[in-house]
């Protein structure tokens, strides 16, 4: 039985990570589109979980630090959970009867939605080019190379 190396778990984190943003961004678009509709004629917005694990998983042990600003991936990880808190919201309490209300929470979410889309797609960028440069040269995370996020 072979035991995975060091780098060989610390690929498949980054591997992880750049799949649960890729799943966000799936979350996000069916999310807009709801919200788009939510905006004029009130209703339920689906409460869809995020796959933030991996992104969390990196948070307790950001082993590639000088590489991938943890400060964005707390950024990301704090807009996702205020997109679900949004939702929540609608879900479970009383929901927004008047058009402005409505304009109020969809305006919210989408200033959070454009944001978060940025940042995700910074992120798949920087994580995806690490995960490269470790297929060509497996001691990247050893070298000190500049900041790719």
């Amino acid at each position: 039985m072979t035991v995975p190396t060091k780098s060989h778990k610390t690929r498949e984190q980054l591997v992880a990570m750049v799949w649960g943003l890729q799943a966000n961004r799936i979350v996000l678009d069916r999310l807009l589109k709801c919200y788009g509709v939510f905006r004029f004629t009130g209703g339920v917005v689906p409460d869809e979980p995020w796959d933030l694990v991996a992104i969390t998983s990196y948070l307790q042990c950001p082993f590639a630090a000088e590489r991938i600003s943890t400060a964005a991936i707390e950024r990301y990880r704090h807009l996702a959970e205020t997109i679900v808190d949004l939702g929540q919201a609608i879900t479970a309490g009383e929901r927004p009867r008047s058009l402005r209300c409505r304009h109020d929470i969809a305006h919210k979410f989408g200033r959070g939605s454009s944001e978060i889309r940025e940042l995700g797609s910074k992120l798949e960028s920087a994580i995806t080019k690490l995960v490269e440069e470790m297929e060509e040269n497996p001691a990247t995370l050893n070298t000190k190379g500049g900041s790719v996020l």
